[in-house]
């Protein structure tokens, strides 16, 4: 007798199904949205994950996906070396299959797959549904340890810019050795901070799919590099739609999209419609320093003021001092928590006091 639930590694050819799947699951809150993978799913995957592994339960009888989910592997800086991680998202649950046993039999799955690993993975400050799911305790969940909180800042491209106060210039190809040797030195300074190699930036390699040298800024102080950042338009494989609004931010959003025409600021998309952004990414500066960040962004908003996009994001940790650069801008904030998952004990760079005390999470790739 044939089982009814099938699970299997996802191929090339359930692209369509799983874009489906994640367009019947919305992220839950004040602000509905749904992370969208149009025109084909696997293109967001490999820049979330440089080795992806993604997960799928088929109801064989009425031949449709009934959850999924991802657990990757990426390159990061862990205490100062580099880790092979794995990297947890995109666990989707159809509504038709979350009063049955499917959450059992796929964390049933992930511990056979995770044995002694643990895995990061991000859930919205506001998801409440995965926040209870993940504190639960049932026997088949993994153990969800507290491992910082992320604070994404959606800064408002319209608004006048502040004085420059440090050398800025596009990069190009002929940077990519300085570039990397800047990272080599300064990345480790933040746990989980992604271990990036510049010679694949322009290539082929889908980790980064549409990157250009010239997307990247340089700051320089004394004709030292000391600062860089990058800019990403992932809406060509990546989007943000704002399915609706509820409670107090129904309301916030008409009086703040009137003070925004008014004054300058951020307009919060209509509802159904999809964000049109632009990602900050490989933020790197120097000691930490958020005044050269504060330059890299005052560059960016003057020379994307008057472009298409609406609005530029970034995120940092809770406690990041980088979050300086951005607090006197016109902008909406949004918080998540960040998590270890395992089944044994608790990861012991949780708790080893040598470990970096700010982490790094590229908001881009989650």
């Amino acid at each position: 007798m044939t089982k009814r639930y099938h699970i299997r590694r996802a191929e090339s050819e359930d692209s369509e199904a799983l874009i489906t799947l994640i367009n019947d699951t919305p992220q839950e809150g004040s602000i509905s949205l749904n992370f969208e993978r149009t025109p084909n799913f696997f293109h967001a995957t490999h820049t979330t994950t440089s080795d992806p592994e993604v997960w799928l339960m088929e109801d064989t009888e009425e031949k449709r996906l009934a959850a999924s989910f991802s657990i990757g592997k990426r390159l990061v800086y862990i205490n100062g070396e580099k880790r092979w991680t794995r990297y947890g998202n995109d666990l989707r649950i159809h509504q038709d299959y979350k009063g049955g046993r499917t959450l059992f039999r796929l964390f049933k799955k992930y511990r056979d797959l995770m044995q002694d690993e643990w895995m990061q993975t991000v859930i919205l400050e506001e998801n409440k549904a995965s926040i209870e799911t993940v504190g639960s305790g049932r026997l088949s969940l993994p153990n969800y340890h507290p491992a910082g909180n992320l604070v994404t800042h959606m800064i408002a491209l319209n608004q006048k810019a502040e004085a420059v106060e440090h050398t800025i210039r596009q990069a190009s190809a002929s940077d990519s050795t300085q570039m990397q040797e800047f990272f080599e030195q300064h990345s480790k300074q933040k746990q989980f901070y992604p271990c990036y190699d510049f010679s694949n930036i322009e290539s082929d390699d889908p980790y980064y799919r549409n990157l250009k040298f010239e997307q990247y800024y340089l700051c320089f102080e004394d004709k030292e590099l000391v600062a860089v950042a990058g800019l990403w338009d992932q809406k060509s494989f990546k989007q943000t739609r704002f399915l609706s609004y509820s409670g107090k931010m129904k309301l916030l959003r008409h009086i703040s999209n009137i003070s925004s025409t008014l004054f300058g600021g951020l307009n919060l998309p209509k509802p159904g419609s999809l964000g049109n952004y632009i990602s900050l990414h490989s933020v790197l500066c120097k000691n930490n320093d958020p005044s050269y960040l504060k330059s890299l962004i005052a560059e960016i908003l003057s020379a994307y003021r008057k472009s298409s996009y609406d609005a530029l994001i970034v995120g940092f940790d809770k406690n990041d001092p980088l979050h300086q650069a951005v607090e006197n801008l016109k902008r909406h904030s949004l918080n998540s928590n960040h998590y270890l998952a395992s089944y044994g004990k608790e990861p012991d760079i949780l708790t080893q006091p040598s470990a970096p005390k700010l982490m790094y999470l590229e908001t881009c790739r989650l």
